[in-house]
């Protein structure tokens, strides 16, 4: 009994070892290398045709494949690199040696250049919010607040100061950016960049907010390599009726507004009239502010396909700040807790104080008043096509406020230096010391050594 045990193990052995030699038959295998530097390639794919199997080189440009069959066939393949084919008919261990992969010339599509723009396939190439999304979003923050969640636009403020709000788009910055409204464009002449400061006032005016992102996309051209964004003010589309709203927020926040709307009136007429006022302290120390919005529109629908609209709209406003760059190192931020109450050394600002006379000073002001006019038609020409044309008149006055001193005392009016806060002018409770300053001008027998002045911006803009 214990010998045929013996044999019966013994054939199943001998079965075994004779499956496993007619499913692994050979072993291939070999080296890949560039065949104009000779150099291994890393991570060509080798594959046995006619089967799922496959490897990769490694660092060497070595590979190790098997293959049931004695007779088969190699294809190896990478990006760059034409493909290569090798025949096998070898039992056991076979080694193909190098194998050489020329490299492949790519031919690359004609660019045709053309006066009519190809149309975007991108889904997020536009963004449209109406204005139900806008008041939803804004509550009591500043107009750009609204583009957070807009794909590739980047939202902060600075300054920590009423309307002190910077724009990035696809990380380009504001100089990059076209705001337009109704379509007139808003940049600075100086540095092309906007003020978002001068246009709070228009959430509640704003019909929509279009973002177009790229040059791409864009409908003008300069400055709009990141992209632009088209403020739309209402028109006919505002409804029949009137509102009054009161909001207050933390910080001292206040906001008042009104609407009166006749809606479209059956000979084609519309009228719209809005205004608010917002004041507030500011999140951080010495940022009060004080803005009023106002909004005009008039609109007469000619024809079917003509609308012809006139709008009046500006946003005044004076708010104080702090620098950007009175900025503290971490040591520094700790340092100016003293002056403040516990977990908010973060707002204290550098050169927020008093004068002599118990008047409270800044260093950092902002006035301004950017009224515009417009004159806009539209006519539809088609289903598909329309024409808009726009009139306008833009006038704008004001600046902003900030130190002078002479060559010994030019850097007296900064708050830090280096991240350290400055204590030239400092007085105990860590207010800025503006009495210091004036006394200092007043025994002086050259004249004043530090004063402030305004930058004033005046302009007319017609288009």
């Amino acid at each position: 009994m214990r010998k045929e045990l013996l044999l019966a193990a013994s054939a199943f052995v001998v079965s075994v070892a004779g499956s496993s030699v007619a499913h692994a038959q050979c072993v291939l295998k070999g080296t890949v290398i560039d065949a104009a530097t000779n150099e291994p390639l890393v991570g060509v794919t080798v594959a046995l045709q006619g089967t799922p199997n496959k490897v990769f080189t490694d660092n060497d440009g070595k590979f190790v494949i098997k293959s049931a069959k004695t007779k088969c066939s190699l294809q190896f393949s990478s990006i760059g690199f034409e493909s290569t084919t090798l025949a096998s008919n070898h039992a056991g261990e076979y080694d193909f040696g190098f194998i050489p992969m020329a490299g492949a010339s790519i031919a690359l599509k004609d660019a045709v250049v053309t006066t009519r723009a190809v149309a975007r396939k991108t889904p997020v190439a536009l963004t449209t919010l109406g204005a139900v999304a806008i008041e939803e979003r804004v509550g009591t923050a500043d107009l750009p607040k609204v583009l957070e969640t807009t794909p590739g636009v980047y939202v902060m403020r600075e300054g920590g100061g009423y309307g002190d709000t910077k724009v990035n788009m696809r990380g380009f910055k504001s100089e990059n950016v076209a705001v337009l409204v109704n379509g007139v464009s808003m940049n600075d002449m100086e540095w092309g960049g906007v003020y978002w400061s001068n246009w709070a006032g228009l959430t509640d005016v704003a019909s929509s907010i279009q973002t177009q992102r790229g040059l791409g996309a864009a409908k003008v051209s300069t400055p709009s390599v990141g992209g632009s964004i088209n403020i739309v003010t209402k028109t006919t589309d505002a409804r029949k009726g009137g509102a009054f709203s009161y909001g207050m927020g933390n910080d001292g926040y206040n906001k008042l507004a009104f609407s009166l709307s006749t809606g479209r009136t059956a000979d084609g007429w519309a009228l719209t009239v809005m205004g608010g006022k917002t004041w507030g302290d500011g999140y951080i120390q010495g940022t009060d502010f004080r803005a009023w919005n106002y909004f005009f529109s008039l609109s007469k629908e000619l024809s079917k396909n003509h609308l012809l609209t006139f709008t009046a709209f500006g946003a005044p406003q004076v708010h104080n700040k702090r620098s950007n760059y009175d900025g503290l190192t971490v040591q520094g931020w700790q340092e100016v807790g003293k002056y403040m109450r516990p977990g908010e050394q973060y707002l204290y600002n550098a050169t927020y104080g008093y004068d002599r006379y118990g008047q409270i000073r800044h260093s950092q002001q902002n006035i301004y008043h950017k009224p515009q006019l417009q004159l806009q038609h539209l006519w539809q020409i088609d289903r598909t096509s329309s024409l808009n044309t726009v009139a306008y008149l833009s006038l704008g006055y004001g600046g902003g406020e900030s130190g002078q001193g002479t060559q010994e005392y030019s850097s007296g009016w900064y708050g830090s230096n280096n991240g350290i806060l400055a204590t030239q002018f400092r007085n105990a409770d860590g207010t800025f010391a503006y009495g210091k300053i004036q006394e200092m001008n007043a025994a002086s027998e050259s004249g004043s050594k530090m004063v402030m002045s305004m930058s004033k911006n005046l302009h007319k803009w017609v288009g």
